[in-house]
């Protein structure tokens, strides 16, 4: 039985900019759960990749956004996005040492999933405010008026 993780208005943070992204890692999520399916590993590795490529971007991304509002949990949710990274690029070196694709992939698309959806839920929820504060009007609000346009 597969376990599927979808997207829905609970995982919303109000930032638009980071809900895109968030909908971007579960949309790779669902890749993952198609190339299982179709026994593509081909496919499976490379969505695995571009997945913990781009969650990783996004992080870092989301840190920059907490540090220029001055949120004042950064370290603690670097910390967060740094154990998450170490986790998933042990998948990576999984796939790099030949183990079975489509076992990672599963592993991958329930760990990850789950950690994605609690890390939303939880930690990500607590640095909204601060970051809004800073968005609405401010200078990130004007730099991701200038790329979202």
């Amino acid at each position: 039985m597969s376990f599927v993780i979808t997207w829905t208005a609970e995982f919303e943070t109000g930032i638009d900019i980071i809900d895109e992204q968030h909908k971007r890692i579960f949309e790779y999520l669902e890749e993952i759960d198609h190339a299982i399916k179709t026994r593509n590993a081909d496919e499976v590795e490379h969505v695995i990749k571009s997945l913990i490529d781009y969650s990783i971007s996004h992080n870092t991304f989301e840190e920059s956004l907490m540090k220029k509002a001055g949120y004042p949990m950064l370290e603690a949710h670097h910390q967060v996005h740094e154990a998450f990274k170490t986790r998933a690029n042990a998948y990576a070196d999984h796939l790099a040492k030949g183990d079975d694709p489509f076992r990672v992939a599963r592993e991958v698309r329930t760990d990850i999933g789950l950690w994605l959806t609690n890390h939303i839920k939880r930690d990500d929820k607590h640095y909204v405010s601060f970051v809004k504060h800073n968005i609405e009007g401010g200078f990130v609000a004007r730099m991701l008026g200038k790329f979202f346009r």
